[in-house]
């Protein structure tokens, strides 16, 4: 709603975004066992697990292709919301493409229990919903209360997230990478 809002164009492909919040809904209940890769399951069902770990990643490329194409050729305006909507955007792409490796079972041998897997979790979890969370809470603040925020501080505290967030989290996929465990005891 908030890239339609600011890009004045109607979301290109509604039925196709609609229809993949579906499919990852229903797919994302079947692939608790991706966790569990090195844990002693058997292959077929780390091949399953596998399968359906990279099939949700059909339906959430859907949609970010689906958000891009209603920002091409718009007349987009950067206020605080869509400021927002186009850090989670950026945040939620390399959070999915970074899952990649994680969903290959050959990779995430070497990748299990390192500091990629956090800093994977941290692009999809905050990157992809409490990023939205404050574009959709700058959106409807006005709405709501009738009030209007500081346009200014709220792009300035937008700046400071992302790249706070990044200077945080992208290096950990290096450190990861490398054998970083993500716990010493």
């Amino acid at each position: 709603e908030v890239i339609s809002c600011f890009s004045r164009k109607v979301i290109f492909g509604y039925k196709a975004i609609a229809n993949s919040s579906i499919a990852i809904a229903v797919i994302s209940f079947l692939v608790w066992g991706h966790h569990m890769f090195l844990s002693g399951q058997s292959v077929y069902a780390g091949l399953v697990f596998s399968f359906l770990t990279f099939l949700v990643a059909i339906p959430s490329a859907i949609k970010v292709f689906n958000w891009v194409a209603t920002l091409h050729r718009a007349s987009i305006t950067f206020e605080a919301p869509m400021c927002y909507a186009l850090s989670f955007l950026f945040l939620f792409t390399i959070g999915g493409l970074t899952g990649l490796p994680l969903a290959t079972l050959s990779t995430d041998i070497v990748l299990h229990d390192t500091y990629y897997v956090v800093a994977h979790f941290h692009y999809v979890m905050f990157g992809g919903t409490v990023i939205a969370f404050f574009s959709g809470l700058h959106f409807y603040w006005p709405k709501m209360f009738g009030k209007m925020y500081n346009e200014t501080a709220a792009k300035v505290a937008c700046l400071i997230v992302f790249i706070g967030f990044n200077v945080t989290f992208f290096s950990q996929f290096f450190l990861g990478y490398t054998g970083m465990p993500r716990r010493y005891f």
